[in-house]
């Protein structure tokens, strides 16, 4: 089977378990922390900012800041106060990472992370190499020319290859660590691989998120302060078509009825200017696969109203009663989304289910939020964030401490 190998270097192999053979496993781990690793990490922030064709790609851009030395710096720092005098972090040893073909650079954050703790890796990206992932994978390759990172380059490999349970089976057997990104069918096929009796398995799994919205306080916003809003929405929404795992399928307006119509039609309206405003438009496809997922959706339910039909430059919205949320779980994407009103936010805690990720929030208090996460009591939720950073990458996601799960803690007494 033809293998082919994005970095460190471009080419390709038959054979990648005779590639790999026990000279790539034999190495040791760099260690934890280390200048080369943050300086790696430093420049690819800095190559990536530098691209030309950059300006394309938004989610490019906010991976390039979230990898400055100042933010990995602060991550790492924030990380050492949990270690007390009896302990030391090490490396796990070899991480092998499957990469999601959804949302096509997010194993860059793990592998980052991974690489910080000086763990090797070989990282399994997508076969549908399109020009975002393409630019990224020549910009890593780029850095690698670099002699002072050639530590790195021995430990560290980006490949793709069909699914193939011989080579997933051979790379599991050598994995200390299986960082796992993908649909729920294809994390089991991996989880059923045989591994060592110690290998840790992260998962991020297909998952589920809202927006709510607490309308009398989006009732007296400025219109300017709705655009802004709509843009946040936008970036929470739109980046990776909506197929991001915590990207908002429902928009939860909270409040009596008539606070409620009145956001909805004001939030609707917004962002269809920002949609405007930036020439979003959907392309034929995107506009049929909607269409055909609107009248899927209204068959299942007597209750459904359309807000917004597919139009090709405005959002589709399909009002929904609350307790019907789970017939409507599965996403079309391209900015497909249910809206539902509430009389206060408890209304959505039995409905809550492990599969639910991200709650990005517009009007409501830090005690309403805080309050309402202990009432849910870990049936649901891993974030509460802001409208505007659903997508922003945190060392703590999908309810992992990565940097705890990519290291071990070895006790000195």
């Amino acid at each position: 089977m033809e293998v082919t190998i994005f970095a460190p270097q471009y080419y390709l192999k038959s054979e990648l378990e005779n590639f790999l053979n026990d000279n790539f496993f034999s190495q040791k781990p760099l260690s934890p922390f280390n200048n080369i690793n943050i300086e790696f990490l430093s420049s690819l922030s800095k190559n990536i900012l530098e691209s030309k064709e950059i300006k394309n790609f938004p989610e490019l851009v906010a991976l390039a800041y979230w990898l400055r030395k100042s933010n990995i710096t602060t991550i790492i720092n924030n990380f050492q106060k949990e270690i007390n005098e009896h302990e030391i972090i090490v490396p796990r040893g070899f991480a092998f990472h499957i990469a999601p073909s959804n949302v096509d650079s997010i194993f860059l954050y793990s592998w980052a992370l991974s690489l910080l703790i000086g763990n090797i890796n070989i990282v399994r990206v997508t076969q549908d190499v399109n020009q975002q992932l393409e630019l990224l994978l020549s910009i890593v390759r780029d850095i690698f020319k670099e002699d002072k990172f050639a530590p790195i380059l021995s430990r560290n490999l980006i490949v793709t290859y069909p699914r193939d349970e011989k080579i997933n089976r051979f790379i599991s057997l050598h994995s200390d660590i299986r960082i796992l990104w993908g649909g729920d069918e294809t994390i089991s096929q991996i989880k059923i691989l045989p591994s060592k009796p110690v290998t840790k398995d992260i998962t991020f799994a297909d998952k589920f998120s809202y927006s709510i919205i607490k309308a009398v306080s989006y009732n007296n916003l400025s219109e300017d302060k709705k655009a802004i809003q709509a843009t946040q929405f936008y970036n929470d929404a739109y980046w990776f078509d909506q197929m991001a795992c915590s990207s908002p399928r429902f928009v939860l307006f909270i409040g009596n009825q008539n606070e409620c119509e009145e956001a909805s039609k004001a939030f609707w309206k917004s962002l269809e200017r920002e949609l405007n405003r930036r020439s979003k438009s959907d392309s034929i496809d995107v506009a049929m696969e909607k269409l055909v997922y609107m009248y899927e959706s209204i068959s299942r339910t007597e209750k459904a109203s359309a807000v917004f039909p597919t139009n090709n430059n405005k959002p589709t919205v399909l009002k929904v009663e609350i307790e019907e949320i789970n017939k409507f779980r599965e996403s079309c994407g391209g900015g497909f989304f249910f809206e539902c009103y509430l009389e206060n936010i408890d209304a959505l805690t039995n409905l809550i289910s492990r599969k639910d990720q991200t709650l990005a929030y517009f009007g409501f208090e830090k005690k309403e939020l805080i309050d309402f996460a202990k009432i849910v009591n870990g049936a649901g939720i891993d974030r509460i964030v802001p409208i505007g950073q659903a997508l922003n990458f945190s060392p703590s996601w999908d309810g992992y401490s990565l940097l705890n799960e990519l290291s071990k803690r070895v006790n000195i007494i």
